[in-house]
């Protein structure tokens, strides 16, 4: 069958090397394949699980400085619109043309405003 044959000195006489010595070699052998391939997926995967906690840290930083720069940037837009409004306040036409008078005449509230 599978068995090899050794042929002595003799012969007459044929040597068999019993199947169990290759077969033992063999499971040997698969067993360190086995446990080398465990270790080699076991740090591909460690790699793995490290390379993505390390963006996802990266990426709540980031996410975190976006919403500081949010926030900056309504602020500074408050501020611009502000400006915006004082400015053409004070350049509208209706607003340059009004005069300020020298004796404001100043109205009780329970009084009436229209006079005979």
């Amino acid at each position: 069958m599978s068995a090899a044959l050794y042929i002595d000195n003799n012969p007459t006489k044929v040597r068999r090397d019993p199947l169990s010595h290759k077969v033992e070699v063999g499971v040997n052998a698969l067993v360190f394949v086995i446990i080398a391939l465990v270790a080699f997926i076991s740090l591909a995967y460690l790699a793995n699980s490290n390379r993505n906690a390390t963006k996802g840290y990266a990426l709540k930083n980031l996410e975190v400085q976006r919403s500081h720069l949010l926030t900056e940037n309504e602020v500074w837009d408050m501020e611009i619109a502000r400006v915006q409004a004082l400015a053409s306040i004070q350049n509208d036409p209706k607003i340059q043309r009004m005069v300020k008078t020298d004796k404001p005449l100043f109205v009780r509230g329970d009084t009436a405003i229209a006079s005979k």
